[in-house]
């Protein structure tokens, strides 16, 4: 099968299901999304991998609502390369996020991609058990099994995905069309898929145990994990169930390889437990109604902390203050200074948040939430120039695009128009985004007065960028 034959058909497919769902569903926010399984497909090269990996993360991006927080990015980034590490794909760029949805679920996209819901999230009770979900998606993707499952059904698995993406739009207010969407798509596979998609299960599940042991992370946490969803099950309200098949006959070979193995691992992390406390206030559409005074009395420092950021924000920074140094004198985590970093800014103390941060960087040099927050509150207190200077260094050794962002804001703070501009499109081209890349060198490249160096870096960022897409193109 050509990439051109299978690219074509998928826009086909995508664009007639896409308008079936617009038709349906006027305003698409949250989805409960499918588990595509790995989708490494063996008639695809890299490159056309890479671009079916990209077309479908976009989707998901226009269309679903994405936990856009540095910190929490940070951790589910952080965890899923140390799992990714001591897989079978440890040489695949896996690319974690987290989706702001409150379906319990989390799937393996094309190229790597690797969402987790909120929902999922927050249903974890600690680390292992988080950990073992990513895991047994970084095993779909290391064992190529939606690749197999195309072998398995020919050319059909590209109307699948097509049908897929419609339904995360339709999802996201009528889970019963989306099903129906779904049935629909995958009529064809019959009984035959279910039985493939459950040997796949099985499968990852394996091999994702070895993958938390490994790692250093107890995998008990896959089988209480399942346990858990096993028990909540009975209503059929768990996404999750409805694309990962589990039974009790899965949660005991689980649990009989958990025990086989015998390692006393940590199940837990208070990097977790800081991160779950977050999400849970970021997710909370109304939190007033969790402002309790008796947590802040208590000794937990999680309560405490997750207390504290729901002071913040109810503007409550005085008592969030006080909390937060109380906090922070018994408790080294970062996240409480960067916490109470930003409750001195937001309460007009400039002075000590920039104090505090200044001595978080050089405690935690290249600490990408550090160095974000520091960057962010010199720009916004006058000192763009060293906002400028801490980004640079940081992208010697870490090049995301929030940085190129955050560098984009400290640039044009600092009235350099066309380094905003070029930083803008340095953003959009880590993004995929190459038409939005190229306008941004376009409008840098017409500024006055742009030096010689810099005219000649933005036209050969242009004419690289044109050349590459052009080539891609010709592929399809």
């Amino acid at each position: 099968m050509h990439f051109s034959h299978l690219s074509c058909n998928l826009r086909f497919f995508f664009r007639r299901l896409l308008f079936t769902a617009l038709i349906v569903v006027s305003n698409a926010v949250y989805a409960e999304l499918p588990d595509l399984g790995d989708p490494t497909l063996k008639t695809f090269g890299t490159e056309e991998e890479k671009k079916l990996g990209l077309m479908f993360f976009q989707t998901l991006k226009n269309n679903l609502a994405f936990i856009d927080d540095p910190q929490l990015n940070y951790y589910i980034k952080n965890l899923g390369q140390k799992l990714a590490t001591h897989s079978d794909a440890a040489d695949k760029n896996f690319k974690f996020f987290i989706i702001d949805s409150a379906a319990i679920n989390a799937f393996a996209g094309p190229d790597a991609h690797i969402g987790i819901n909120s929902g999922l999230f927050l249903e974890s009770a600690n680390e292992s058990q988080l950990a073992s979900v990513m895991a047994h998606e970084i095993s779909h993707v290391s064992q190529r099994h939606l690749a197999r499952a195309i072998d398995k059904s020919g050319t059909s698995a590209i109307a699948t995905f097509a049908t897929v993406l419609a339904a995360i739009l339709l999802g996201s207010q009528d889970s019963q069309v989306t099903q129906a969407v779904l049935y629909t798509g995958l009529a064809g596979a019959q009984q035959n898929s279910i039985n493939f998609t459950r040997t796949n299960e099985y499968e990852a599940d394996r091999i994702g145990i070895g993958i938390l042991a490994k790692s250093g992370i107890n995998p008990q946490g896959m089988v209480d994990f399942f346990s858990t969803l096993l028990s909540k099950s009975s209503d059929g309200g768990i996404e999750y169930l409805r694309t990962h098949p589990l039974n009790t006959n899965r949660v005991s070979e689980a649990k009989d390889r958990v025990q086989k193995i015998q390692l006393n691992l940590p199940e837990d992390s208070q990097d977790f437990q800081f991160a779950h406390a977050r999400l849970e206030v970021l997710s909370n559409t109304n939190p007033s109604i969790n402002i309790k005074p008796n947590i802040a009395r208590s000794s937990n420092d999680i309560s405490l902390y997750k207390y504290s950021l729901e002071l913040i924000r109810n503007n409550n920074l005085t008592k969030a203050i006080t909390n937060l140094e109380t906090l922070s004198k018994r408790n080294n985590h970062p996240w409480i200074k960067l916490a109470l970093a930003k409750a001195y800014q937001s309460n007009n103390q400039s002075r000590q948040s920039l104090t505090l941060l200044k001595e978080l960087s050089e405690f935690f040099p290249g600490y990408l939430p550090v160095t974000l927050l520091y960057a962010d509150t010199l720009t916004i207190n006058g000192h763009a120039s060293k906002s400028i200077s801490l980004l640079k260094h940081q992208l010697q050794t870490n090049d995301q695009s929030i940085i190129y962002k955050t560098l984009a804001r400290a640039y044009f703070k600092n009235g350099q128009i066309d380094a905003a501009l070029e930083s803008t499109g340095d953003q959009y081209e880590k993004e995929g985004y190459y038409e939005l890349a190229l306008q941004q060198y376009e409008m840098a490249l017409q500024q006055p007065n742009l030096s010689v160096t810099t005219n000649k870096r933005l036209q050969t960022k242009k004419e690289t960028l044109k050349l590459s897409t052009n080539n891609k193109s010709e592929r399809q």
